[in-house]
């Protein structure tokens, strides 16, 4: 039964992301001038942990961003972000484990300049958000989807989390 609803919610951020053309446009000058972020965290445990440091560096810059993330694990964040964490549970996933009508909703009435995507492998869940958001400058890591997904790929080759949530702030610090 997993691997139909994998299938129909595949089909369907399939035909989500469509769009998949993007219009050329200086990334630099995008990212820098983007105020609002919405960060999608990672599902994977360890990944959480590493990508916490682009959280700092977002507040470093001075920027308004918002953290979505499974409602579980806001209390794991450092108390400074957990106001902006919004979680997500159990209420809002569909039937093919995408998310539900609601929380689309929810993320939609804020417009938001630029999305981090930091999951590092396949998460529909979160390229679903990616393509509904339709920010500006999207960034996610290489993945399935992510030429319609996002603006900026993010290679990633390393099997040491660490080493490509390092990657991804050395990217970020370039633009």
């Amino acid at each position: 039964m997993n691997i139909i609803k994998q299938k129909a919610a595949k089909i369907l951020v399939n035909l989500k992301l469509k769009r998949g053309e993007f219009y050329n446009q200086s990334f630099s000058s995008a990212f820098k001038s983007s105020n609002s972020f919405l960060v999608l965290m990672p599902a994977d445990n360890k990944d959480f942990q590493y990508a916490v440091n682009i959280l700092d560096y977002l507040e470093e810059l001075k920027k308004d961003f918002s953290i979505l993330t499974f409602d579980y694990r806001v209390s794991l964040l450092p108390l400074r972000f957990r106001e902006r964490a919004h979680g997500h549970g159990i209420k809002d996933i569909n039937k093919i484990d995408l998310p539900s009508r609601r929380l689309i909703s929810n993320l939609t009435k804020k417009k938001y300049d630029a999305l981090l995507d930091l999951n590092r492998k396949e998460q529909l869940f979160y390229t679903y958000v990616s393509g509904i958001m339709n920010a500006a400058v999207s960034i996610g890591f290489t993945k399935s989807f992510a030429d319609k997904a996002y603006n900026i790929q993010i290679a990633n080759s390393e099997t040491n989390s660490k080493i490509s949530y390092e990657n991804l702030l050395n990217c970020l610090k370039m633009l």
